[in-house]
């Protein structure tokens, strides 16, 4: 025997509240706003390194060209629009309009939208979203920090990629003479 409760706004977790991905409608947590935007940023990345990889291979045009309008599609059109759904999902989680997500295009916006917690009650948007799974938290946790090893990893391959390091001020070269001896 199923019990269904056929009020949207019932506060309850059912099948209703577990995520749908792309859907406008529904909210989303902190934590699975949080991972879901990293897992994009980071297939977003691998996506342009298999695609790049694919270019050198092509003829110099070809692959100049593929790489291109790969990198302003994915940087410009993808990211982008996952970043604008997941925040317009979480704006519901506020009991926002999904309007709202245009606040996105301010700096730092999307990061705040993580710390700000949803309301605890079903609102206009549906039931409270579904818990989180041990692996997405998991997720949460571990991503960032193996992107940020990357970082890392990677100003140690290309040393030229490091910020440029200021000379100490008391080590100032002395000046030359032009004069004629």
């Amino acid at each position: 025997m199923r019990l269904e409760n056929s009020s949207p706004v019932s506060g309850s977790i059912n099948e209703s509240a577990t995520p749908h991905f792309f859907s406008l409608s529904d909210r989303v947590g902190r934590v699975r706003y949080f991972t879901y935007i990293l897992a994009a940023l980071t297939g977003c990345g691998l996506l342009l390194v298999l695609i790049y990889i694919a270019a050198f291979l092509m003829p110099a045009g070809l692959g100049k060209l593929v790489s291109v309008t790969s990198y302003i599609m994915i940087k410009s059109v993808i990211f982008p629009l996952v970043v604008f759904v997941m925040s317009i999902r979480r704006l519901h989680d506020f009991d926002l309009s999904g309007w709202w997500s245009l606040l996105v295009l301010i700096p730092l916006v999307p990061i705040v939208l993580v710390f700000i917690p949803g309301k605890k009650e079903a609102n206009r948007f549906g039931p409270v979203p579904a818990p989180n799974p041990t692996s997405l938290k998991l997720v949460a946790i571990v991503l960032p920090c193996a992107l940020v090893g990357l970082y890392y990893y990677m100003l140690e391959i290309n040393p030229k990629a490091r910020p440029a390091q200021t000379p100490a001020t008391d080590a100032k070269p002395a000046l030359r003479s032009y004069e004629a001896k």
